[in-house]
């Protein structure tokens, strides 16, 4: 009798059927490709067990019927369906406890990773009994009869066995989707990308071009400085393996010249790609667009919640699935939620990680509660998994610096710009600190308001959206505003007009929040600040004179804000500030002010203050679920709502027709630019208002991936007859209660 993997209900002959014996084969070569080096006998035997409960006469019948049948739910048998990854996992799990990594990889293979307690009562209540089914149905001895070999000596170190464990996973997901997906469409993804060397020597090249061109044009000392750190960073890029930090002041040019050392690095190494990582979209949209002009478009992966499907391709959007492609551009949403996740979809990717060169920007912004949990999965990628990281900020040591109880690393963390002190004096006149008032004093937003409005080009950067919104409304309808509380195409519209008001000289006026001042590429001559922690009021200081254009500093204008930060992380950067700020004016271009500022807030925290979540407990007890719940990289901050902005509607008319999952998702995702996430309260106040309409009828969560949030689904749409509650200028703005009365609202 011929077993199969996978039917179509189109062919009743089975003659286009998958053979199970050819895909278990092809998955298992496959799953150990992709596995790390320690762990590719590993990953053949789960490749060739993964689908062996597909050996029961019942599955069989099944598939005869159902063509989606392989792609069984994690729930328990129902509407006849024939559970079968519970049956390689019940034979793997014979061969004792070192055989649990396969064994958790098989059983998840459609799923989530469990954990073993979870694997074990699943295998007593019905995996043993189905192996004993499709032993006796036809599963060939020869396929089960390898054994499995021991685990690497360092999986006694259980975080190192949970991430290796999870890589398996990630292998065994990732070559069983590829193969079902050649055997569905008859043919092989394109994956067809530039050579690693290839495209380094495109982006040196181009930096190199880039310098002589700038220091033809002007000469001055921010070109040289930025070409002297290009030719460290190349320099630098024949050091081995492992990780590095990149210290450049903010404007210094180490985007371009880090991807030039990632990228040389990587070629001089071979490793197999580069992943740029940055905290915001608003970073990685500007940087994707400098990196498809050096590299071509068909290099350059872009992966995070808020592309719009209309100007991605489809070659982009499979890369997305498995990152197979030589430079990836992320969030580090996306990175670290990927590293503790347990999902299959999440998941997938994970063996990509391995081999390859991680640039980390702006590593400043990584949330203080989660330090060591980060560390640790760095930590073990650079020890085990033959990965470089770079961590790049102009204001290190932030993400380096460790709580007593974290482990220090065994790989010595090297700097890649070695004398990276002296470039900071080049920038020590880009702009003058001044307080407005006293530090000690809030200043009111009149007040305020009166001291912005004396400059044309002027940029001010509040704590809390409601400040933001009402210093804008002050200084009038020509100010520009954005906050999080605009979509995301929203925003970017903004941007670009700032852009386009500060290249042609014009009046231009902007009031944000703090999600404009880490890497987004702005040049105001006049920057006002509330205060904050150093590195947060060095990131913003980046914006003032950025290119050290004009002929005298520009000013960079500290002030108390009405009101605390919304964050306790920031909070207590601003009571640490405030002691520098008692004796002088802190120097915000001294690179040792860094560490000094670092260590007393580090002090600060508490024993396990890095790890508030207990990440690492849980994770040494190989316990996934419990891990990819507590890990976030941004707390949920509430409940996504669809705005009525450009064509959001004509997207959710798209939603409303998609007829199958496949649509669907694709739906979702050309509907992220146009959510903006609102608290409880202010979901239950518009649903009274009646200006709310539920996204699906009869739903109120349709699974989507939200960026930064474990809840995922959008369950809102504001009406399309409204008028009055998303703004033009301001978004859904601050609907505190103040504000916006009922009559406000108008619904045709």
């Amino acid at each position: 009798m011929i077993f199969y993997a996978h039917s179509r209900q189109n062919d009743p002959g089975k003659e286009t059927w998958q053979e199970l014996r050819l895909h278990l084969e092809t998955v298992a070569a496959k799953a150990a490709e992709f596995a790390p080096e320690a762990w590719k006998p590993h990953a053949r035997l789960a490749g060739l067990w993964h689908d062996a409960g597909k050996y029961q006469l019942r599955f069989q019948r099944y598939i005869a019927q159902n063509s989606e049948a392989s792609n069984e739910p994690e729930a328990p048998s129902s509407a006849g369906r024939v559970q079968h990854a519970i049956v390689g996992a019940a034979h793997a799990r014979r061969a004792g406890l070192h055989a649990a990594p396969i064994a958790l990889a098989v059983q998840a293979h459609h799923g989530r990773l469990k954990t073993i307690g979870d694997l074990e009562s699943a295998i007593e209540n019905t995996g043993a009994a189905l192996l004993r089914d499709a032993l006796q149905d036809g599963l060939p001895a020869d396929l089960m009869q390898t054994p499995v070999p021991p685990v690497p000596n360092q999986a006694e170190d259980k975080l190192y066995l949970a991430l290796a464990t999870r890589f398996l996973f990630s292998a065994l997901v990732d070559a069983d989707s590829l193969d079902t997906e050649e055997w569905d469409k008859g043919a092989k993804r394109d994956t067809a990308y530039a050579a690693i060397p290839d495209l380094a020597s495109a982006v040196e090249a181009a930096c190199l071009d880039r310098s002589r061109q700038a220091l033809a044009h002007t000469g001055s000392a921010l070109n040289r400085m930025r070409a002297e750190v290009l030719r460290q960073c190349l320099d630098a890029a024949n050091l081995p393996p492992g990780p590095f930090t990149l210290t450049v002041p903010t404007g210094g040019g180490k985007t371009l010249s880090g991807l030039a050392f990632a990228l040389r690095h990587a070629a001089a190494h071979g490793l197999d790609r580069v992943i740029f990582v940055a905290p915001y979209t608003s970073i990685l949209e500007q940087t994707v667009k400098v990196f498809r002009e050096t590299l071509g478009e068909q290099n350059v992966v872009e992966h995070h919640s808020s592309i719009d499907p209309d100007g991605e391709t489809d070659r982009n959007r499979q890369a997305c699935e498995n990152w197979d492609a030589p430079v990836i551009v992320t969030t580090s949403v996306q990175l670290f939620e990927t590293l503790y996740a347990n999902d299959k979809r999440r998941c997938r990717k994970l063996h990509r990680i391995g081999r390859s060169v991680i640039f980390l920007d702006e590593v400043q912004t990584f949330p203080e509660h989660l330090l060591r949990p980060i560390h640790s999965a760095l930590d073990l990628l650079t020890e085990h998994f033959n990965t470089s990281v770079v961590h790049s900020t102009a204001t290190q040591p932030r993400l380096i610096m460790r709580a007593k109880s974290a482990p220090a690393p065994k790989q010595a963390i090297r700097e890649i710009v070695p004398d990276y002190a002296q470039h900071f004096p080049v920038i020590a006149n880009r702009f003058r600190m001044e307080v407005l008032g006293d530090v000690k004093t809030p200043v009111s937003l009149n007040q305020l308001a009166e001291s912005v409005g004396e400059h044309s080009r002027v940029l001010a950067i509040l704590h809390r959206r409601k400040e933001a919104e009402e210093l804008a409304r002050l200084l009038g309808p020509e100010c520009l505003h954005l906050s999080a509380r605009m979509c995301a195409e929203h925003r970017t519209e903004v941007l670009e007009n700032v852009r386009d008001r500060l290249k042609n000289g014009e009046p231009c006026r902007l009031v944000a929040t703090q999600l404009v001042e880490a890497g987004v590429d702005l040049d105001f001559p006049v920057v006002f600040r509330a205060l904050a922690g150093l590195e947060t009021l060095a990131q913003a200081a980046g914006r003032c004179n950025r290119e050290m254009r004009l002929p005298q500093p520009g000013r960079f204008i500290v002030f108390r804000a009405p009101s605390k930060p919304p964050a306790k992380s920031l909070q207590r950067g601003l009571e640490e500030a405030l002691d520098f700020f008692r004796k002088d004016l802190p120097d915000l271009c001294d690179p040792d002010l860094f560490p000094k500022y670092a260590k007393a807030l580090m002090s600060g925290l508490g024993q396990d203050g890095n790890d508030s979540q207990k990440i690492l407990p849980y994770e040494s007890e190989i316990n996934f679920p419990e891990v990819a719940s507590r890990f976030r990289m941004i707390e949920d901050s509430g409940t996504p709502v669809v705005a009525d902005y450009g064509d959001a509607w004509s997207r959710v008319r798209e939603l409303r027709q998609a007829r199958h999952g496949g649509e669907m998702r694709e739906a979702f995702r050309r509907l992220q630019r146009y959510t903006v996430s609102l608290q409880p309260q202010e979901i239950a106040r518009l649903q009274r208002l009646g200006v709310l309409e539920a996204l699906l009828s009869g739903r109120d969560a349709i699974g989507t991936e939200k960026e930064g949030s474990s809840n995922e689904g959008t369950s809102w749409v504001l009406k399309q007859s409204v008028v009055g509650v998303y703004d033009l200028r301001f978004g859904f703005g601050w609907q505190g209660g103040e504000r916006v009365e009922p009559e406000a609202y108008i619904v045709g």
